[in-house]
């Protein structure tokens, strides 16, 4: 097995020229492809191993770097032996942390394949490449029920990636409502750009930062009690107080801690009324639209200006992958187009760099694409509404259990909770306790937050592998773990 002590890579006395090494790796890909397939089946059927391995020592940083390679072979066995035990199981199905997606099978073979092409997705290129970002593109459309033909955009990193060309695209519109081009002409030609929300992922916090309209400068506006929804008569006032013909609102389709929805077709209204874009941050919940038990939640997504989806989320195909997407092309390409004389743009397929901050960009699409024909639309309902049930069923659980309390309704995959005290100090204190028992023991991992005002632990299902036997596992780790804490401190828990 590669990874062994034996293949542990010793340096020849007289080490072969570099080229020779690329070489004799080349002409022993085959055998090397066969070393990957078991080091890669190695790590997945491992599914008895820590999820999050938080025992494991940070490695000693070596300062300068190898003069003499020792070949891929070597180096692959190098790394496995090494840092085999320092990887997270963040694609298995107790990976309950942020909204992780795991990784299909299809979309695996799609990004060991993506490495081979090596495509340069800028623009069309002689490479089908591009076309196939298009067909993704009009799949995840058609997927979460957006009009035909309506919106266009381009796959990115992630979220964050995906926040800002939508943003840039809506700062070029307020410029362009001012007269100006802010591509062309720069941020203080348009003159002051209201942003308006209510509970906004950090990730649009950051992008504000970056496009100069500044992190502060976001009049947030208060949720519904006991939500993370936007107050729609305070969102209105907002609006009505702001006469600047440049207003952006970003709404929430699950937002991070509760999976909360605006109301997206009342915003959406209120927007057109008082002249404002409207950005959808729906990274996950936005596929909630591919169940018709879940489609309600996201009603009016299609009203948006643009919208923020992310693939590696719910798509589950592997990092990075996310979607931005948007009504007005002609301005997203006007924020991001960058002329050069050597690309050539006679193409009537997009230039993707023209659309995003990648000029130089991966072959992201084929993952997504393969994943897509693999499971259809069938088999991601079927996955979006298996997590779903499995949220809900916790949710039972935990409302069954003297010692957690749940804290918000569960309308999608995830599930807010505490452990039960007698003070706020003290289901803080032993909350948090169980977060560190429950992702020490490597059983599962979860993410702790604070909502709502109180320390919660959010639980977020969104693997597709994650079965009714997790479940069981789950909550004998749950229970196990409250009963060791009120077994160290009678005096905490409400009876």
């Amino acid at each position: 097995m590669i990874g062994s002590k034996e293949d542990s890579p010793v340096i020849p006395p007289t080490s072969p020229s570099p080229a020779s090494i690329l070489r004799d790796d080349f002409d022993n890909i085959r055998s090397l492809f066969n070393e990957l397939t078991e080091v890669a089946l190695d790590f997945l059927n491992t599914s008895n191993a820590p999820v999050v391995n938080t025992a494991a020592t940070r490695p000693t940083l070596v300062p300068n770097a190898p003069d003499r390679g020792i070949g891929a072979r070597a180096a692959l066995g190098d790394y496995w032996q090494r840092f085999r035990d320092s990887h997270s199981r963040s694609t298995g199905p107790r990976y309950f942390g942020f909204v992780t997606g795991g990784a299909t099978p299809a979309s695996v073979v799609a990004d060991w394949l993506v490495a081979v092409l090596d495509q340069n997705v800028a623009t069309e290129r002689h490479s089908v490449a591009a076309f196939i970002e298009l067909q993704a593109l009009t799949y995840v459309a058609d997927l979460v029920g957006l009009p035909p033909k309506t919106f266009h955009g381009l796959l990115t990193t992630g979220a964050t990636a995906a926040n800002l060309v939508c943003i840039a695209t809506a700062r070029e519109w307020c410029g362009e409502n001012a007269g100006h081009c802010i591509a062309r002409d720069g941020l203080a030609s348009a003159g002051s750009i209201d942003i308006i929300g209510c509970a906004p992922h950090s990730s649009v916090v950051k992008v504000l930062g970056i496009l100069g309209l500044g992190q502060d400068r976001m009049h947030r506006v208060q949720a519904q009690a006991g939500r993370e929804a936007i107050d729609l008569a305070l969102l209105a006032q907002a609006l009505k107080a702001r006469q600047s013909s440049a207003k952006i609102v970003i709404a929430s389709a699950g937002t991070v801690d509760t999976g909360d929805f605006d109301d997206l077709r009342s915003v959406a209204a209120l927007c057109r009324e008082h002249g404002a874009w409207l950005h959808v941050d729906a990274a996950f919940g936005g596929f909630a639209r591919m169940s018709p038990r879940l489609a309600a939640w996201a009603d009016g997504l299609e009203l948006a200006d643009s919208i923020t989806l992310d693939a590696h989320k719910w798509l589950n195909v592997p990092y990075d992958c996310g979607i931005a997407l948007t009504r007005h092309p002609a301005l997203q390409e006007r924020a991001f187009s960058a002329y050069a004389p050597y690309i050539p743009m006679d193409s009537d397929l997009p230039a993707y760099m023209n659309r995003g901050i990648e000029q130089s960009r991966r072959y992201r699409a084929l993952p997504l694409y393969l994943s897509l024909v693999a499971y259809g639309r069938d088999g991601y309902r079927e996955l979006i509404e298996r997590n779903c049930g499995f949220a809900l069923r916790l949710s039972t659980w935990i409302d069954n259990h003297p010692f957690f309390r749940r804290l918000a309704e569960t309308r999608l995959n995830i599930v807010l909770f505490c452990v039960e005290a007698r003070t706020a100090e003290a289901r803080a204190l032993h909350t948090k306790a169980l977060v560190e028992i429950i992702n020490g023991s490597g059983v599962a991992f979860l993410t702790p937050t604070t909502c709502l005002g109180t320390f919660a632990v959010r639980l977020a299902v969104s693997n597709w592998s994650t079965t009714d036997a997790d479940f069981d596992i789950l909550t004998e780790a749950l229970h196990s773990c409250v009963m060791r804490l009120k077994d160290a401190d009678a005096a905490y828990p409400v009876t």
